[in-house]
């Protein structure tokens, strides 16, 4: 019986010390979709306390290789699991490739994905038609990015439907109102609506992506979110080379209002 006893102990060790090491352990699937030919899934990992850890996508480098360089954006649309959806900020993310980016193109020209990922679920994000014109406080524009409509200019010309309005981080510019000049590689922009934070979107070039290199870029912090809810402090791109595809993860969750 002893003996039993320690074989039963040491096989509960060993699952744990398994588990703790895998790194799939506790991941709970979202939604997936085909993009540029190859599937493109969502997920959320799961601590043993139930609180989400860490929330995400992974794109298979075929994802990135395939994707056309002419014709119009091709869009996959991704519910969060519905433990991220229920606790964090993250409701689903559309992951945008651009064949030739968009503008300004002087910056942002080049072949590119945008991920946005959205507080709101898929219906709030459709029902945003920019009749609404309301810019954000600029007290509420998280420390180190701009307010979305630069002076002087009008907000209809920087509204985008199902989008609403994105700011720049300070970084983007070499001097008030000028670009950097060049293409860039990767950034993190804010989006608002409603005097609102909706979103947040990492945008990244293929060029960067064909590296096969990990990065992190920085996460605005909302001064004002209007919710109480855990809102995710780190965003990183982490390349798996054993599975050929990045993971693109938000995590290090805080709770926020």
């Amino acid at each position: 019986m002893k003996l039993h006893r320690h074989l039963v102990i040491g096989t509960v060790l060993l699952l744990a010390a398994c588990a703790q090491n895998n790194p799939d352990s506790g991941v709970v699937q979202g939604e997936s979709q085909t993009l540029n030919g190859a599937s493109v899934n969502s997920w959320a990992k799961v601590g043993q306390d139930g609180q989400v850890i860490q929330a995400g996508v992974t794109i298979p480098m075929a994802s990135i290789q395939n994707g056309p360089t002419t014709g119009d954006p091709v869009v996959a649309h991704l519910d969060f699991p519905v433990q991220a959806q229920q606790t964090t900020f993250l409701n689903h993310l559309s992951v945008d490739w651009n064949p030739q980016g968009h503008p300004p193109m002087e910056r942002y020209g080049t072949p590119h994905f945008d991920f946005h990922v959205h507080g709101g679920s898929q219906a709030d994000v459709q029902a945003i038609n920019c009749a609404d014109l309301t810019q954000i406080d600029p007290a509420n524009v998280p420390q180190g990015w701009l307010p979305p409509v630069p002076p002087g200019d009008a907000p209809q010309d920087h509204c985008v439907p199902t989008m609403g309005f994105h700011s720049l981080p300070t970084t983007e510019f070499a001097s008030p109102g000028v670009l950097k000049p060049g293409l860039f590689d990767k950034v993190m922009i804010v989006g608002s609506y409603k005097q609102q934070f909706v979103f947040l979107e990492p945008m990244v070039t293929r060029e960067q992506l064909l590296r096969k290199e990990s990065f992190t870029l920085p996460v605005p912090m909302p001064r004002n979110l209007g919710r109480t809810t855990r809102y995710p402090t780190k965003f990183e791109a982490v390349w798996d080379n054993a599975k050929d595809a990045y993971h693109f993860i938000l995590s290090d969750f805080q709770q926020v209002q």
